[in-house]
């Protein structure tokens, strides 16, 4: 079979499961392309996200340090959030920089975007790369408490092939950047 055969599934009926400001959780009835029914269970997304990979002049990269209560561990990241409604994901990546760093970056370039979990999600996480920042004070969401540190490209790509780093939002994000300057 090649991928231009591959056929759509058919919802049929939808349920919601879990309805939490943080998440929702539907269950459909599907007739996929065999004929046969099947019940699937997926996210249903209310916003997109987007990540921030700030570069400042000495072309370091922002990491951030936060810790995670679902592996129970201070987890590297980059900077980044939800897109609110009212807003472009542009301004969103703007804004959650500014808040969670207190980096006012003014140039932003999107540099790509990626599924955050294709089996069961639509939502997608919009990469921007931050330059040309200007520095002040963070104001982050009561529930944040993060640690950053600025990297040498050379020495983030070390910690990612030796394992060190396991966040995968981190890692496609960088795959992303690592493509936008050419492999390098």
């Amino acid at each position: 079979m090649q991928k231009a055969d591959l056929q759509m599934w058919k919802r049929i009926e939808t349920r919601r499961l879990l309805d939490h400001p943080y998440c929702r959780i539907v269950e459909d009835d599907v007739l996929l392309p065999s004929n046969q029914q099947q019940t699937w269970w997926r996210f249903d997304d209310q916003y997109d996200v987007v990540c921030v990979i700030c570069q400042d002049q000495q072309q370091r990269i922002l990491v951030a340090y936060q810790y995670n209560n679902a592996p129970q561990r201070v987890v590297d990241e980059f900077p980044g959030g939800g897109i609110e409604s009212h807003e472009s994901a542009s301004e969103a990546a703007r804004r959650e920089l500014l808040e969670e760093t207190g980096i006012d970056a003014h140039t932003i370039q999107a540099i790509g975007s990626f599924l955050v979990h294709n089996r069961r999600s639509a939502q997608r996480m919009h990469v921007f790369v931050a330059k040309d920042l200007e520095y002040g004070e963070s104001q982050p969401d009561t529930s944040e408490f993060i640690a950053y540190e600025w990297v040498k490209i050379k020495e983030l790509n070390e910690r990612i092939r030796s394992g060190q780093v396991e966040n995968s939002f981190l890692l496609a994000a960088w795959s992303l950047f690592c493509a936008s300057r050419g492999g390098n």
